[in-house]
C-alpha cells in the first residue's frame, strides 16, 4: 500500500521536528531490502537529508526529521525527493515534488534587524548605530514619522510573512506542487544521475 510524503505533510517548520510519518511504496517494499531517504533541496544544492527507520510493519518506513536539522533550513519552497536505494538495483525516485518551509522563529533575519531598528528609533531610544542605517538613501534619524510608518509597515509585512503569522496565514502558503512521477533522475534535480550502465 501506497503511503506519500506529499500526502501527508503540509508544510515545515524549521526549529521543529517533524514526523514521524509513515511511508510506503509498492515498488519499493523495505522487505525486499530497499531504503529510503528523504531530501530536502535548496538554491545551493541538498540542505537536509535524513533516512527513514524500520516502520510499523515488513514494508513500510518511519520518517522523523530531527528538530535539529531542520533548525539549519531557510525560509521558502523546497523540492523534495523520497530516495529509494537498493544495494543491487540501484538508486530510484520514489516521490518528488515541492513544498514550503516556515521560517524558524528562533532565527533573526536581516528584516527583522531593520525592523527593530525603526521601531528603535521611532521610541526615541535607538543607539547612533541604529539610527544611521540607510533605508533608499535616506538614514533612519533623517526620516519623517510618516516615512518611518511607511517603513515599518513594510517590514512587518515582510517579517511577518517569514515567521508565518500575516494575514490570517502568514502571506506564506502551504505550497505543494508534484511532478510527473518517471523515476528518473535528471539533472538539476538530483547528482551525477543516471548511475553507470544508463538511466533507472
Amino acid at each position: 500500500m501506497t503511503s506519500n510524503f506529499f500526502d501527508q505533510v503540509t508544510r515545515i517548520q524549521a526549529g521543529e521536528t517533524l514526523g514521524p510519518i509513515s511511508l510506503g511504496y509498492t515498488d519499493f517494499p523495505r522487505s525486499s531490502g530497499w531504503a529510503l531517504n528523504c531530501i530536502l533541496f535548496g538554491e545551493a544544492g541538498a540542505e537536509c537529508i535524513t533516512a527513514a527507520a524500520a516502520g510499523t510493519d515488513a514494508d513500510s518506513f518511519s520518517l522523523t526529521i530531527a528538530a535539529t536539522a531542520t533548525a539549519t533550513l531557510r525560509g521558502g519552497r523546497k523540492s523534495f525527493v523520497i530516495e529509494a536505494v537498493h544495494l543491487t538495483s540501484g538508486t530510484y525516485i520514489a516521490e518528488r515534488g515541492a513544498i514550503l518551509v516556515l521560517w524558524n522563529p528562533r532565527t533573526t533575519t536581516a528584516e527583522m534587524t531593520i525592523l527593530a531598528n525603526i521601531r528603535a528609533v521611532k521610541a526615541g531610544l535607538a543607539t547612533d548605530g541604529q539610527q544611521t542605517i540607510v533605508l533608499d538613501g535616506v538614514q533612519l534619524r533623517h526620516m519623517s514619522p510618516a516615512d518611518l510608518d511607511a517603513w515599518e509597515a513594510r517590514y512587518l509585512k515582510i517579517v511577518n510573512a517569514q515567521i508565518g503569522k500575516a494575514g490570517g496565514n502568514g502571506g506564506v502558503y502551504a505550497i505543494k506542487m508534484r511532478t510527473p512521477q518517471d523515476n528518473h533522475y535528471a539533472a538539476p534535480w538530483y547528482g551525477p544521475y543516471p548511475p553507470p550502465g544508463g538511466s533507472r
